[in-house]
């Protein structure tokens, strides 16, 4: 069984840390997570809260609340859709996730549908579980 922790450390590691430019269509980031996109995940609290402290953004990775919210948003919103926990070759999780984190679930679900020679739904399926451990 593929791990987590392993997937989203390799997807975290180009994914920033605070990041407020004007120019990025995303706006305000942290570790990926757009505010405009992601109005309501709950790491805005911390980091709005973190704000009003000295040492900002630098404080933001002492915040364990904080990490802990960033890891739920990728588990939730990426691995289990792409059904990270049911491939048990690493190496494909970890190219699972990071496709559907950078592109959406289902063009990447599409892609991997597509490798496997079957239907592509963009819908992670009992079918695409079975030939994805079938290619290790």
């Amino acid at each position: 069984m593929a791990d987590y922790r392993h997937a989203i450390a390799k997807v975290l590691k180009h994914e920033g840390d605070y990041v407020n430019d004007p120019d990025d269509t995303g706006g305000e980031t942290y570790k990926g997570v757009s505010r405009k996109n992601w109005p309501r995940w709950t790491g805005w609290a911390f980091v709005d809260n973190a704000k009003k402290q000295a040492c900002f953004p630098a404080s933001l990775g002492k915040i364990s609340a904080l990490q802990d919210s960033v890891m739920s948003f990728y588990r939730d919103n990426f691995w289990n859709k792409v059904g990270g926990d049911q491939i048990d070759d690493q190496d494909i999780a970890d190219m699972l996730v990071d496709s559907a984190v950078n592109e959406g679930i289902k063009p990447a679900v599409k892609r991997a549908q597509k490798i496997c020679g079957i239907a592509q739904t963009g819908e992670f399926s009992e079918e695409l579980k079975t030939k994805l451990n079938s290619l290790i």
